[in-house]
């Protein structure tokens, strides 16, 4: 009774697998139809019970391991579900109908302003990539009345760029004159825009003063600015007065001289590697069965029968347990010998070739088989088969003779005859090569997931070499060096955009050769919410490209987003410092080198100490002209001028600089100077 539950039990669950099939891996790519744009985010639910699967990622691509006989169901935001049925496929794409929508449109209106101006001499100021301006202007009374409004306009003019950046006014408005505005007809005073900017300031009395201090963000801190002041004086119907003064030459900046050296990393996280990616390739394998004369029967212990049939099994069990493959074709030859009657023959054919199908059915699960092709063909051997082995082996005397008897003699019993009487027919033909006629082979050709061999991906990339895949670009790659290695990193971005290991690896190179990858790693500075999940690599390169574009405000943004390691560590005092924040790194700064500390400390005010410290430095061109901007801080005249000197003749290019430094501008004017640079 036991023993009948038992069986009873195995019975159903044998039942119940067969019912639901065997389980497969399914891989696909799921697109958005008309556009054919990849549906990245698209989930992929078993649709009998709605359990999620999987999500297609930024290439559209899922892969699911799932029943052969079910049905799955795809979603994607904005577009209506689709449900297919598997049917066995090892690889199912899907294309999502989007569905119809209203979009709002949103029309954004930006108010303008008006801009004027007017100051006194001070300076600019560079901190990282923000420039400060800093001044006062003295207002005389004679000049003002209660009827008028003074505009005072402070402003940065780019002289490299010829470019002018408006900073923010103060207008100063007169008793009367505020009081007529405000009773004048349909006055309103949103729509005078200069209001935002009026301060309370008494005009008719003694003479004041007015102080600006405004900032303004600039993208090349090398460039050559001057600070102006625009003024403007009018009563209700005319402008009374206008100036314009230049307050500012060139750019206190003493950190453009900060001496470091970063190292860039290559992709180094596993996480973010392209995973392996399974490409349906196909793969063959034959069997060879032999029969003995007259007989359609198979007799396993003939030849190595038992061996082969057993390998064919191997083969169809393996294709039948691994879920990534799936039967494609299975093709059954059948031939007899061509001793004797050729209708007995065709007739012993037909009946090896379903023996041996009938085999093999056994062994195939009917699942395995609902989508492989399925033929047969039986035939029987010719004489010509028999020329052919025998001078594959040499035996050209005995092939020779073979030949003379096909030639003399017409198909069918005679020339059967004819060969029996040879005299090497019952020694060599009958016991060795006729046998070797009467056969059955087995073609199989199965279909199976698996990722490309490195020999593989090279080929490919030999006949397209921007054809592969992320992974295969990885994969192609890695091992390579010097100019192949940038050339396949630049095929895998033109083919991948996005590719941020690739970009990652690309940018160290050229960072490396002291040359600027921002265009290459441009795609990831766009969205600051993201910067937290690019691999480390990725954003201390972006870091250093930005230190290196003098766009110091962004490195340190980036920078402060990596954690602090070794690696890491040097990128990220850098571009605090850079960009203006010392208190953090000023001890770290100033103890990598002499030079160093002389520059922060010159950032910082710290003038006499900054002289005092450049005593010990060197004499370099650079570390020359920093010991002429610390001898200038403190009016030592002579000694800037010296220093000056001997740095320029070191280093002529800077003078370049000198020219739009203002902590050194005004030596330039010095007659002498001029002269020996002359």
């Amino acid at each position: 009774m036991i023993r009948r539950i038992l069986l009873t039990t195995v019975m159903a669950v044998l039942v119940m697998a067969s019912a639901y099939g065997r389980t497969i891996n399914i891989h696909g790519k799921v697109t958005i139809k008309g556009s054919g744009e990849p549906a990245s985010g698209a989930a992929v639910f078993d649709s009998s019970n709605n359990r999620l699967l999987s999500v297609a990622d930024d290439d559209g691509r899922y892969h699911v391991t799932f029943e052969s006989e079910g049905q799955l169901m795809f979603s994607h935001m904005a577009c209506e579900d689709k449900i297919v049925d598997v049917n066995g496929r090892l690889e199912i794409d899907v294309e999502l109908i989007p569905e119809t929508k209203t979009l709002t449109e949103v029309v954004v209106t930006a108010k303008g302003r008006k801009a004027n101006i007017d100051p006194e001499p001070t300076d600019l100021i560079l901190q990282g990539n923000t420039m400060h301006l800093k001044t006062k202007v003295k207002v005389p009374s004679r000049m003002l009345g209660s009827d008028v409004r003074l505009i005072i306009q402070p402003a940065v003019y780019n002289v490299t760029q010829r470019h002018l950046s408006y900073l923010t006014p103060v207008v100063v408005d007169g008793k009367h004159y505020a009081i007529t505005q405000e009773r004048m007809y349909d006055w309103d005073a949103s729509r005078d825009s200069l209001m935002p900017y009026r301060v309370n300031y008494k005009l008719d009395k003694n003479d004041g003063v007015i102080y600006l201090n405004d900032s303004l963000h600039v993208d090349n801190p090398n460039d050559d600015y001057m600070g102006v002041v625009l003024s403007s004086l009018e009563n209700y119907n005319r402008i009374k007065y206008t100036g314009s003064f230049e307050i500012a030459r060139g750019t206190v900046n003493p950190m453009r001289f900060l001496s470091y050296s970063l190292s860039p990393m290559g992709m180094n996280e596993d996480k973010f590697l392209p995973t392996p990616e399974m490409e349906l390739r196909d793969a063959s394998g034959e069997v060879n069965l032999l029969f003995p004369v007259g007989k359609s029967k198979l007799n396993l212990s003939l030849g190595n029968n038992a061996a082969e049939l057993n390998a064919m099994i191997a083969e169809l069990r393996k294709i039948e347990h691994d879920p990534n493959a799936m039967l494609k074709s299975f093709t059954i030859y059948g031939s007899a010998s061509p001793e004797g009657r050729y209708e007995l023959n065709q007739s012993l054919a037909d009946a090896r070739m379903k023996s041996a199908m009938d085999e093999v059915m056994k062994n195939i699960d009917p699942s395995l088989r609902q989508n492989a092709e399925i033929s047969s063909r039986a035939k029987v051997a010719s004489w010509d088969d028999v020329v052919t082995m025998l001078r594959a082996d040499g035996l050209n005397d005995e092939a020779d003779q073979v030949q003379r008897v096909i030639d003399r003699t017409s198909a069918g019993d005679g020339r059967s005859w004819a060969m029996s009487r040879l005299p090497f027919y019952k020694t060599l033909l009958a016991n060795d090569y006729l046998p070797r006629l009467r056969r059955v082979n087995y073609s199989i050709v199965s279909s199976g997931y698996r990722p490309l061999t490195d020999d593989e991906i090279a080929a490919l990339y030999r006949i397209n070499p921007t054809g592969l895949s992320k992974y295969q670009f990885y994969r192609y790659y890695s091992p390579l060096k010097g100019t192949e290695r940038e050339q396949a990193l630049r095929h895998a971005l033109a083919a991948h955009p996005n590719f941020v290991v690739a970009a990652t690896d690309l940018s160290e190179i050229m960072l490396d050769r002291n040359e600027n990858p921002a265009e290459i790693l441009e795609p990831y500075f766009a969205d600051p919410k993201k910067w937290n999940s690019l691999p480390v690599s990725t954003r201390l390169n972006m870091g250093i490209a930005c230190l290196d574009n003098m766009h110091y405000s962004l490195a340190d943004s980036i920078l402060s987003t990596v954690p602090d390691t070794p690696e890491t560590h040097k990128a990220i005092i850098y571009a605090a410092a850079q960009n203006g924040r010392y208190n953090d790194v000023i001890q770290e700064i100033n103890e990598d080198s002499p030079l160093n500390e002389v520059i922060l400390l010159l950032t910082i005010k710290e003038n006499n100490r900054a002289w005092e410290r450049a005593q010990y430095l060197g004499n370099s061109a650079v570390e020359e002209y920093i010991k002429a901007v610390s001898a200038n801080r403190l009016d030592k005249l002579i000694e800037a001028l010296g220093h000056l000197e001997k740095a320029l003749t070191l280093d002529p290019s800077l003078l370049e600089v000198a020219k739009i430094d203002g902590d050194i501008v005004d030596l330039l004017d010095e007659q002498d100077l001029n002269e020996t640079n002359e």
